[in-house]
């Protein structure tokens, strides 16, 4: 479940204005990667700064469904009224993912380590099914988007970013990732390789150095 559906090429073989919304879903794989590999190495003395890094990373998610839900689905629909159906499935989808990051920060916020391991692992799998099936749906359409009337529907969506995950976003899409072209203008890169990026590492410890 974790191939993205662009043949194996990589994200610059999408079309710009698509690889912005790729690179989001290849860093939420990363970060699930990252969660099931510390989870079984924490111990309850850990689980306070894994639990940092979490709400990090669940800020963005939610973020990212929660435009996907109010501005993006709705925004395409009015140009391709025929993913109204598919649109509505990827909405449930959400339903289902926040009940597995509820099941997460409640293990996490738990304090007993051996008591994470299950609802990280349902996180991980409801989150890539979820990818995927988004990904089988939205991408052959988006081909079909004026490039135009798609990027004026980011634009949208990252305006609606909160600080928190405004501050965050730029280290955290190049972070051990591709940097395709397009994907963010080059000032911001820079802010995200230099000012930024001090604060996110940090914030990786909990998950990258389990205790």
């Amino acid at each position: 479940m974790d191939g993205l559906l662009w043949g194996g090429a990589g994200v610059n073989a999408l079309p710009r204005h698509l690889r912005g919304f790729a690179q989001t879903h290849l860093a939420l794989r990363r970060d699930s990667r990252r969660l099931v590999a510390a989870a079984p190495l924490l111990t309850s003395a850990g689980l306070p700064r894994a639990a940092e890094w979490w709400r990090q990373l669940r800020a963005i998610v939610d973020w990212h469904h929660r435009t996907e839900d109010e501005i993006l689905w709705p925004g395409l629909i009015r140009h391709m009224p025929e993913i109204a159906a598919g649109s509505h499935r990827m909405v449930q989808g959400h339903v289902a993912l926040d009940d597995s990051m509820f099941r997460v920060t409640k293990a996490l916020e738990g304090g007993r380590a051996e008591l994470i391991g299950g609802p990280v692992d349902t996180f991980d799998t409801v989150l890539r099914q979820h990818l995927h099936e988004e990904e089988e749906l939205t991408f052959p359409a988006f081909a079909r988007v004026p490039a135009d009337v798609f990027a004026a529907l980011e634009r949208r969506v990252l305006a609606a970013a909160p600080f928190r995950v405004k501050r965050v976003l730029p280290p955290w899409l190049l972070d051990g990732l591709p940097q395709p072209d397009g994907l963010m203008p080059g000032p911001v890169r820079l802010v995200g390789r230099t000012q930024l990026e001090g604060a996110y590492r940090r914030s990786l410890a909990g998950i990258l150095e389990p205790r």
